[in-house]
């Protein structure tokens, strides 16, 4: 599962400048929850990349309405290519999210205790997702879901699902719609640790979405090293 994400633009800023040649273009944002606004970056017809702002929230563009009825914020990668909301994305829709780090809540005892995980490096992380174009008349909503797979064994320790983690050469293959979906699910939707991951303890002040600033990123024990680590 992946339900809180931190996006930040000091870190965000050097992988943009990577990915698109631009500063990240959107709000810093130390806890932000589904159903906001993301920037995410996706293929364009020219086969480059592109910056676009969507809702985390994935809405089919064959729904009736912009709903959140249903989960629609992760999808399982172990069923993406039978899933109605899913396989179509998997086949011409996939972005990467770039994210500063994102949240986890281990269960111990009657508690869920909530870990930072971000990459060792402070020059952010990608994410694989999908997205779909809704329309209701005059409106279109475009929105993207996280693609998560099983824990790696070295990360289960805090939640038993992480999301699928890419390197910036796998972000690009992974949004290239010249590659093979079945290689790239073999290869890139499996669980593991493609780049060194800090997983950081830190307080319930960020339980609340509400709550925000660099208190939510604060340490309040110590900090787990996990390294590169290949699918279990």
């Amino acid at each position: 599962m992946c339900g809180r994400l931190n996006v930040s633009s000091g870190p965000l800023t050097i992988l943009f400048m990577d990915m698109v040649s631009q500063p990240y273009p959107g709000d810093d944002r130390h806890n932000l929850a589904p159903t906001e606004l993301v920037p995410v970056l996706r293929a364009t017809a020219l086969g480059n990349l592109e910056a676009v702002t969507m809702r985390w929230w994935l809405t089919p563009y064959w729904s009736k309405e912009m709903s959140t009825r249903y989960s629609m914020f992760n999808a399982k990668a172990e069923t993406l290519a039978t899933s109605a909301a899913f396989k179509e994305p998997l086949a011409r829709r996939r972005c990467v999210v770039p994210v500063a780090g994102f949240y986890e809540w281990a269960k111990q005892d009657e508690r869920k205790l909530p870990y930072y995980i971000r990459p060792q490096t402070d020059d952010g992380m990608l994410l694989a997702g999908l997205w779909d174009r809704w329309r209701n008349g005059a409106e279109t909503l475009e929105s993207f879901t996280i693609v998560t797979t099983a824990a790696h064994p070295a990360l289960a320790f805090v939640h038993n699902r992480q999301p699928a983690l890419l390197t910036r050469d796998e972000g690009r293959r992974w949004v290239d719609l010249q590659q093979d979906v079945r290689t790239l699910q073999r290869e890139l939707l499996v669980p593991r640790l493609p780049v060194p991951l800090s997983v950081i303890p830190v307080s319930t002040y960020v339980n609340n979405s509400r709550n925000e600033g660099a208190r939510c990123i604060e340490p309040v024990a110590r900090t787990i090293e996990l390294a590169v680590a290949a699918a279990a």
